[in-house]
């Protein structure tokens, strides 16, 4: 696409919630709103654990903070597999798929989540 006022090839600019084309050169502009397919997706995620080999306070944390329980609960939640602990929205979800990675946790989500 070019500038409409020196003519310059534009670059296409796509940032948070805003999306258009640029000019490099002189600054003109053409911008609209956009929203990530993430944040349009209504359907309901579940994440549940498999199988733990060894839990420590790290995995408990995450568990405790995700699934809104005490620690000797989320302790508990560790021990057993196919444990359901959020069910949510897909940016809840993704959220969430970060911090179990971060501490090494083996996880599923229900149906297939396609953000990652």
């Amino acid at each position: 696409m070019l500038c409409e006022k020196c003519k310059t090839n534009m670059i296409h600019v796509c940032e948070n919630s805003v999306q258009g084309w640029s000019c490099p050169v002189c600054g003109w502009g053409t911008l609209t709103t956009y929203i990530d397919k993430i944040h349009q997706d209504m359907t309901e995620y579940s994440i549940c654990t498999k199988s733990i080999t060894n839990i420590d306070k790290d995995k408990i944390k995450v568990i405790s903070k995700i699934a809104g329980v005490n620690y000797i609960v989320a302790k508990q939640m560790l021990e057993k597999e196919g444990i359901c602990i959020l069910k949510a929205k897909a940016v809840d979800i993704k959220k969430a798929i970060c911090e179990l990675e971060n501490v090494n946790i083996p996880f599923e989500v229900i149906p297939e989540f396609n953000y990652c």
